[in-house]
Order: C-alpha cells, then sequence, then structure tokens
C-alpha cells in the first residue's frame, strides 16, 4: 500500500466515525508511513497554531501496512480517535468512544496491540544497549541505546529514586556511525 491508498482508507474510516457520531478533527493536515517505528503500529501528533487551533499528523507504521484491511482499519480509528476533543490520550473519554466504535463499527480499539493477533512478527529490536549507567546509593540500572545527555555529563544527573550519584558501568568501544 502506498501513501495514496492510505490517504484514501483514513478518508473512509474518518468518514465511518462521523457518521455514527464520534466528531474526528477535520485538522488532519498530514498522513505519513513510518519505516522506523518498531514498537506502535500508529501515532497522532499534535500541534498548536498560533491561534490556538490544533492540527494533527497521522503516523501508521510499515508494519501495520502488512495487516488485513479490517485490522488496519482498526488502527486507523484509534489514531483519528486521538484527534477529537479531548480524547489526544487514553482517558476515559477516549475508552467511551473507542468502546462506540468496537460495538457500531466491530473495529476492536484498545491501547496497546499484540503483533501475533494482528499476524505480524514483532519486529527485532533495532539497537542494543549500550551503555549502562549504575546508581552509587541503591543500584538502580539504567540502560541507554544511543549516546544522551546522561551519558556525555554523567555528573550533573542523580538517581530519580534516591538522589544519589551515578556512574557509567560500560561503554561499548565499537561506533555504529
Amino acid at each position: 500500500m502506498d501513501i495514496r491508498e492510505l490517504e484514501k482508507l483514513i478518508k473512509k474510516v474518518a468518514e465511518e466515525l462521523i457518521a455514527i457520531g464520534i466528531p474526528v478533527s477535520r485538522n488532519i493536515e498530514k498522513i505519513t508511513i513510518n519505516g522506523r517505528a518498531r514498537k506502535r503500529l500508529g501515532a497522532c501528533h499534535r500541534r498548536k497554531s498560533m491561534t490556538g487551533r490544533y492540527y494533527y499528523t497521522i503516523e501508521i507504521s510499515k508494519y501495520a501496512l502488512n495487516c488485513e484491511e479490517k485490522q488496519l482499519r482498526s488502527i486507523i480509528a484509534h489514531e483519528l480517535l486521538h484527534t477529537c476533543t479531548g480524547c489526544f490520550n487514553h482517558g476515559e473519554k477516549w475508552k467511551k468512544m473507542g468502546e462506540l466504535i468496537e460495538n457500531r463499527l466491530g473495529y476492536p480499539i484498545s491501547r496497546t496491540v499484540d503483533f501475533s493477533k494482528l499476524g505480524l512478527k514483532e519486529p527485532a529490536a533495532s539497537e542494543t544497549v549500550k551503555y549502562v549507567v549504575i546508581c552509587k546509593g541503591c543500584g538502580q540500572k539504567i540502560e541507554r541505546k544511543r549516546m544522551c545527555n546522561l551519558v556525555k555529563n554523567i555528573e550533573k544527573y542523580r538517581c530519580g529514586k534516591c538522589g544519589d550519584l551515578l556512574e557509567l558501568q560500560e561503554k561499548s568501544t565499537t561506533s555504529s556511525r
């Protein structure tokens, strides 16, 4: 499925939702296919304009495009539901509207999804842990896959549990770049 086909499918699902009383935003400005996301099948991103109006980008993982159409429609409905006022999170209003979608259209709406139930193999992790930070006080272990401020400037950070000093335990000597 290419982006044009995905855009048409999203438009059809939005029309179905509107027909049953789900107030899908008309301010969806962009549809994208994400080739990097490995743990999620879709996302709804929101930006606020200078006038206070919200605009949305619906992102669908390339892995989701391998689902059967009904399953893909369910993923799309989940993301479109986030464009409704008061539904950007997975709160009570989002859950109630999700139940309505499930009862009226038969699209299962849930906060998380099991790849195997969709007939998909879960993608392998893209990176391995390269940095391990240990709390000197409570021993909490913090893993990082990439270089970040915590790894670069460990002396500026403290343990979130006990407030003690942190130390870099392991550091990969091979570079991925």
